[in-house]
């Protein structure tokens, strides 16, 4: 009896892996995981993706540094970079070869939240094809219209979405699988760090002014 239950429970599994999408994808990125060699000599990619990271003067000079730093992981010749700058929206801050990159986006959009819970890099083409790999998001009209768009890379901090980068098409054969994915989301962390550390903070005298504004109708309500 165990063994009809056992081999009943081995039939479903078989053929749940068979007629789903997902689940073949994630039994594929198991595999590769556990008993395949990795593609990268992590060591030499992370020392010049840090060397082209640190050229980065603070400022605009650090955003593009970052884009490029990301793309050439991928052999990307392109890239743009958004971040939050006003309460509720990411616009474009910087561009690395691709000046035809415009648009801003709001943080509830189902782009900002997919990368923000998912935390996971956005494959346009595929994204196209099989949406419910991707949780059936909206990709924004201005992110279609860049031509040669391919990549969305989440920047991350303390589990926030600091910004996005988006990269042009690679010039080499590079197909966006599990190792791919997590190199460009551990750079798209630590770049993020250093972008973090290069804003400029605002004033003691703001802050204490932005605070007192705030509890003046506070006080006003008590007299």
């Amino acid at each position: 009896m165990l063994q009809i239950t056992f081999l009943f429970g081995a039939l479903l599994l078989l053929f749940g892996i068979i007629f789903s999408g997902t689940l073949r994808a994630r039994l594929k990125v198991f595999l590769s995981k556990n008993f395949f060699s990795y593609r990268y000599d992590y060591r030499e990619e992370w020392l010049r993706f840090t060397r082209t990271l640190s050229e980065g003067e603070p400022g605009v000079r650090l955003r593009e540094s970052s884009i490029q730093a990301i793309a050439e992981l991928v052999e990307s010749p392109a890239g743009a970079l958004w971040m939050s700058n006003d309460p509720g929206t990411f616009e474009q801050v910087a561009h690395w070869n691709m000046s035809s990159a415009q648009g801003t986006e709001p943080s509830d959009s189902t782009l900002c939240q997919f990368l923000e819970m998912r935390k996971s890099v956005i494959d346009l083409d595929e994204c196209a094809a099989q949406p419910e790999f991707y949780d059936n998001l909206t990709v924004p009209a201005w992110l279609s219209a860049i031509p040669g768009a391919w990549l969305v890379v989440p920047l991350i901090l303390h589990e926030r979405l600091l910004g996005f980068v988006v990269l042009a098409r690679s010039k080499g054969k590079v197909n966006l699988d599990w190792e791919v994915n997590d190199l460009l989301k551990t750079a798209g962390g630590q770049a993020a760090s250093y972008l973090a550390s290069s804003r400029p903070r605002r004033p003691c005298w703001w802050r204490a002014s932005s605070s007192l504004s705030t509890a003046c109708p506070r006080l006003s309500c008590m007299t």
